[in-house]
């Protein structure tokens, strides 16, 4: 996103542009360049402290950055134009932040903020409640009804201003199991029948992949990746991203060919036995550090000498650690001698610790990730951490 021109700002819906948010001296959050298309649902995730709420309240103009732009429906939001900007953004928070008044007042609170008459805004607010499936509630006090009723009366309380942009905070995160899984689809095609832009900020990475269009994950402070969901969750642009996302198999090594857009890497000590078949293009060349990365769920493990698809990588080893759970096994595989990693994957059949193994890893399996000098978190030489099932 960095280097688009000024007119961007005309055609997206929000525009972030230079933007940087201090604590005295230091730099907190810093936003080169961000772009949300109209009708783009933007998904951002990353660990508490990150950054996240940080943007969503730039974006939204509930705080103003030391340096930077922020630009609203190709309208740049000034000191002067920042409530008029405003009112045309609605904001949905982790707490559905209720009046104690019915349920239907509250659903209508935004547009009588906005100026809209008493019997409009209940008959808006109404259809809104009905599209949640809460309209039922409609005469009950805001404090009577549960934590989901609560924050489907915060969703059609925001939806109900027709918005050009809506802003979600971790909607879902105070909601048990159950009601999550019933409200993240119900979003989705609100979303998607309205056609709002929207900016969602959540821990969950299976809610952000079921939501966003595009994927954002936000590390120290910065966008470390955005791409489309299955672009950032199968290909991690660093090994911060890598571990975040919960790639279970980040191993080192050390390209030694690039042959017909494909990579042959030494994994450490093991020596060159991985054959990484994804078109490395221009990212690696021979004697390039590269982190290797492998979902366990891609690893097939079989009994020792088992035969294997032609063009895997076929590895021997023995089960280092093994434990049940509701998916199958998932076991660790020592490959080599200290400090190999182990080798983690799932497994439909049980396996006894210590039990020669071998393991299969498929050709599409593989993602490299180029480590520049110092890219191991800063440590001059890589040093697997010690590996939890």
């Amino acid at each position: 996103m960095v280097g688009e021109s000024a007119s961007t700002s005309e055609t997206s819906v929000l525009r972030l542009h230079g933007v940087e948010v201090r604590h005295g001296e230091r730099v907190a959050f810093a936003v080169p360049e961000l772009t949300v298309g109209r009708g783009e649902v933007l998904a951002l995730i990353g660990p508490n402290g990150a950054g996240k709420s940080t943007l969503l309240q730039v974006g939204a103009l509930l705080r103003r950055p030391e340096v930077g732009e922020v630009w609203i429906a190709g309208e740049r939001a000034t000191r002067r134009r920042a409530l008029a900007l405003r009112r045309r953004v609605a904001m949905v928070f982790q707490d559905p932040l209720l009046f104690d008044a019915t349920v239907l007042l509250n659903a209508a609170s935004g547009l009588r903020f906005r100026g809209v008459g008493r019997r409009e805004a209940a008959r808006r607010a109404a259809a809104w409640l009905e599209r949640f499936d809460v309209a039922h509630l409609a005469g009950r006090s805001a404090r009577a009804i549960s934590g989901g009723e609560a924050q489907r009366v915060s969703l059609a309380r925001a939806f109900a201003v027709e918005p050009e942009l809506i802003f979600l905070d971790e909607p879902f995160a105070a909601l048990d199991a159950p009601t999550r899984a019933a409200l993240v689809p119900e979003l989705a095609a609100r979303l998607r029948e309205t056609g709002t832009t929207a900016v969602i900020v959540t821990h969950d990475q299976a809610e952000a992949v079921a939501l966003g269009d595009r994927l954002g994950v936000v590390l120290a402070g910065r966008i470390a990746q955005i791409g489309s969901p299955r672009e950032v969750v199968d290909r991690p642009a660093t090994v911060a991203v890598a571990a975040f996302l919960g790639v279970e198999n980040v191993l080192v090594g050390r390209v030694v060919a690039v042959s017909d857009g494909r990579a042959v890497v030494a994994l450490a000590p093991v020596g060159p036995c991985l054959a990484a078949v994804e078109p490395p293009g221009d990212r690696v060349r021979p004697g390039d550090a590269v982190a290797v990365a492998v979902r366990a769920a891609r690893v097939r493990v079989e009994p020792a000498n088992a035969a294997l698809p032609d063009g895997w990588t076929v590895l021997p080893g023995a089960i280092a650690a093994a434990v049940w759970t509701p998916a199958g096994q998932r076991v660790a595989v020592r490959l080599g001698p200290e400090p190999m990693a182990p080798v983690r994957a799932l497994s439909e059949r049980p396996f006894a610790v210590g039990e020669p193994v071998t393991v299969g890893i498929a050709p599409d399996a593989v993602h490299l990730i180029a480590v520049e000098p110092g890219g191991w978190g800063g440590a001059p030489d890589y040093r697997y951490p010690r590996t939890r099932l």
